[in-house]
């Protein structure tokens, strides 16, 4: 529930809507299908013909099975783990490209020339897939997040090269790469360890007691806590905020207030704040 409630993932049930509106996966399956039909129709005359030759003929293009199963494979991991849509998304225009195969639509090509179908098929696709450029064109980057830089300055100059930090993250992936601190959960690899490890610092925006989740914190050997109040009120859908999702998770405290709304207002006597602005407060964990 975390991975699809948050605002920062987008809700893989669009993924195969966005490939629909680009005809990508309309004509990956057409691809998929003919490549199947290809192999059962080249297995049934192995089957039935014994000659050495023509069993050697018939499996010339094996490569054809290899990008089918290839594309069953990325499509499981794109399935299981959703940032592993980056294998599938380029997999499946590679396998797009098929559509010219001879081998495959030879008997299209006898009637319509190969030409023609790809300028068919790439002015279709323009229609959606212009679209999506001008959106990214439109995309400002966050290349000038004052917020972050003054927290990034701040921990540089303020903590110990050791110090380690824990909070949202796309926020641990900025403290990492440009503070050089240690994080506990990190955006870029994905286990079992670290999913784990999330939950509890994402505990932070649940309804426990603040006592609760500081000694959970402090057996991860965390010294400072990035709170960001926009995460508890940030709302991607109904039922995808933090607070929300934690009620489906821990039940036992649903109707307390969220923790991180007290933290933002007193965060004594279990942390203590060492750094705010207007985007980012940091919390030292006091040990006991």
């Amino acid at each position: 529930m975390f991975y699809q409630g948050l605002h920062t993932r987008r809700s893989g049930d669009q993924t195969p809507l966005r490939y629909t509106k680009t005809l990508l996966l309309p004509v990956v399956l057409v691809v998929f299908v003919a490549i199947v039909r290809k192999i059962i129709s080249d297995m049934w005359g192995v089957l039935t013909k014994q000659q050495t030759h023509i069993r050697k003929h018939q499996f010339d293009h094996g490569e054809l099975v290899y990008h089918a199963l290839q594309l069953i494979a990325y499509t499981a991991l794109g399935v299981l783990i959703m940032r592993l849509k980056l294998f599938l998304t380029p997999h499946m225009c590679v396998m797009a490209s098929l559509i010219c195969s001879r081998q495959l639509f030879g008997w299209l090509f006898c009637k319509v020339h190969p030409g023609a179908v790809v300028v068919a098929l790439l002015a279709a696709m323009s229609i959606q897939g212009s679209a999506n450029l001008q959106a990214q064109w439109n995309i400002v980057g966050e290349f000038s997040n004052l917020p972050q830089e003054e927290l990034i300055e701040w921990i540089k100059y303020s903590t110990k090269p050791d110090a380690v930090f824990a909070g949202a993250m796309p926020t641990m992936a900025s403290v990492k790469l440009s503070a050089l601190r240690p994080v506990v959960n990190h955006p870029h690899y994905e286990d079992a360890g670290l999913r784990a490890r999330t939950k509890i610092v994402y505990s932070m925006y649940s309804r426990k007691a603040a006592e609760e989740v500081k000694r959970e914190l402090i057996k991860l050997q965390v010294n400072y806590y990035i709170l960001e109040e926009s995460w508890c009120v940030r709302r991607s859908k109904p039922g995808c905020s933090m607070p929300e999702i934690w009620d489906v998770e821990d039940p036992a405290n649903a109707g307390k207030p969220p923790l991180c709304n007290l933290l933002v207002k007193d965060s004594e006597p279990h942390f203590t704040t060492v750094f705010q602005n207007s985007v980012y407060k940091v919390l030292e964990v006091i040990e006991e």
